[in-house]
Parts: structure tokens; sequence; C-alpha cells
């Protein structure tokens, strides 16, 4: 604690007991009054005395209370806001040992109530998880049957909408995902060329199917440091949308642009583009923008995912873009 914090801390204290300092002068005016009234013959050196005597048993009392109740001022100044901080490990009186008795019950209540949310939360997580991977059974086997059926008119559009289910159920177990990032996170070095060209592969279909053209300009030598895993679902993503709001024989860019500090990854499309009160929101969780909304494709999850993934990595992204004209990403690696 810092001189200025101490002086907060003591006007806090002498406000406090303003009432009692304001008692102690009057009583001792009044008293005083009676002693030269009634003992008129009283030398004025005893009166100085009692003046004395009594000021130093308050100034005493005053200053046992300063340092009984330290702590309790000391959490009232602390810009700490972490439940644990609040706790008060040696109490100097009894009202810091009431204090941490009640804050004692109070804490073990909140470690309860949050230990049966998360068994709840994992509860649900879990059911979820099964429910999840019961229905990608059924989808599996309509796409089976419109794969046999050589994917006839009909059975095109009932595949291509069970892919978009599937699509759909991934999100969701992906937006599970991002609790265990922390236990399901591994540095190391990643090269850039082979992420990108995994990622094109993944999506190999998606771009033969909208007749969209990925041209990539990257260097077999740049890397990063990074989850290839979570940095490969980023691009994953990233790419998807280019390809989902994008009309055919189109390009889709990935580019690196490699400097001494950072390096950054460029993605650009020549899509639809987002409109420019939409891209300050497109990380908010289940936002839509308008001109994704006539799509009647997005979700909402896509993005915000990849805004936590990369701010966890410590990475950051940034988005420029104009309407039917396309959307430019940048995921910035700082060397």
């Amino acid at each position: 604690m810092n001189s200025n914090d101490i002086k907060k801390h003591i006007k806090l204290f002498f406000a406090d007991y303003l009432s009692l300092i304001i008692l102690f002068a009057v009583t001792n005016l009044l008293f005083s009054g009676i002693y030269l009234v009634f003992l008129g013959g009283a030398h004025f050196i005893d009166w100085l005395y009692y003046c004395f005597v009594s000021a130093f048993i308050v100034i005493c009392f005053l200053a046992y209370k300063f340092y009984c109740t330290w702590n309790l001022y000391e959490l009232f100044l602390s810009k700490d806001d972490s439940i644990e901080k609040f706790l008060i490990c040696n109490p100097k009186s009894r009202e810091e040992e009431a204090y941490k008795i009640l804050f004692t019950r109070f804490y073990k209540k909140h470690l309860e109530e949050i230990h049966k949310m998360n068994d709840q939360k994992k509860q649900n997580k879990l059911m979820m998880y099964r429910w999840v991977h019961q229905v990608k059974t059924p989808l599996s086997v309509i796409d089976l049957v419109s794969q046999k059926n050589n994917y006839k008119e009909g059975y095109k559009k009932v595949s291509k909408a069970a892919k978009q289910i599937q699509y759909n159920l991934n999100q969701i177990l992906n937006i599970y995902k991002l609790d265990d990032i922390k236990n399901d996170f591994n540095v190391e070095k990643v090269n850039i060329n082979q992420l990108v060209k995994d990622s094109i592969n993944e999506l190999k279909s998606n771009f033969i199917e909208k007749n969209i053209f990925p041209k990539v300009d990257v260097k077999n030598s740049v890397f990063v440091h990074s989850d290839y895993k979570w940095l490969k679902f980023v691009m994953y993503q990233l790419l998807s949308n280019s390809i989902k709001y994008s009309d055919t024989n189109c390009c889709v860019y990935i580019t690196v642009c490699d400097k001494d500090r950072e390096s950054i990854i460029t993605i650009k499309d020549e899509g639809y583009g987002i409109k420019k009160e939409d891209i300050s929101r497109i990380f908010e969780l289940f936002f839509t923008g308008q001109n994704v909304r006539l799509s009647g494709e997005s979700t909402g999850i896509g993005l915000y995912m990849v805004k936590q993934i990369l701010d966890y990595m410590g990475h950051s992204i940034e988005v420029s873009s104009q309407i039917n004209k396309g959307t430019v990403f940048q995921i910035i690696f700082n060397k």
C-alpha cells in the first residue's frame, strides 16, 4: 500500500470515528467548565493536566481501533476484486474475527454453488455431446442414401440440408470445446504454408461445389508459434465463410506478410461484403449481419469462436469490408 492509500485509509477511519471525537471534545469542555466553576480555587495547571490525560486516553483508544481495523479498511481500498482477496487470514480484533467468520460462511456457500453449477454444466455438456452424436448417425445415413442415388435433384437438396445440419451440430460441439481450450492447448512451431494447404484440402469439396478458386501466395519458410489444431480451426472457419458468402466463379486469396516483429495471414474474398455498421459486432455470439441473414446459413457462432481462440492464443484479428466487393480478414502474430 502506497502513501496515498494510507492517507485514504486514515481519512476513512477518522470519518467513521468523527462522532466519537466530537463527543469527547464536547464532554471534555463541559467537564472542564464544571471543574473551573465549582473548583474555582484550583490551579490552571491542574485543569491542563486533566485535559491532557483525557486526550491521551482517547488518542490511545483511537490508535488501538485504527490498528484493530486496519485489514478491513485495506480491503475496502483494495482494487483487486477477486473474491479470495477479501479473506482475512490473521484478524487483529473481534470486529475482524467476526468479519472473517461471516465471510468464511459466505465463501463456503459460494464455493458450494459454484461446484453445483460446474457439475450441472458437465452433465448438460455430456448430454449435448451424446445428443449431437446420436443425431449425426441418421444424417450420415441420409447422405449415404443420397450418394447411392447419385445425388439426383431431390436427393441433392436433401443431402445439402443434411450437411448443413451436420455443420451446425459441429458448431455446437466446437463452442463447448472452448471451455477445454486451456487443457487442450499446445504451443508449437507451425508452418503457415502447410496450415493453409491442409485447411484448403478439408474444404476442397466446398470450393469445387461453388466453383470458387483458392489462390495461395505463402512461402514455405514462414513459421509462427501457436497451436496447430486451434489455428487450423480458425483458418477453416474463415475460409468456409469466404466460400459461403461468395458467388460462384470467384476467388479467395490467401497471402502471408512476414516482417521482423510480426507475421500476417490475409484472407481476401470477392463476396457479398459486410456493412460498415456491422463490422464492430461480427465477433459477438449469435450476431448475424443483414447481408448474411439473406443467405439463411449463418449461426453467429463461427466468428465468435475465432475471436475467442485467437485472443486466448495471444494473436489478433482485423477485418475490413466493402459491400459487393468482398471482405479481408487478417490474423496477426506478434513475434
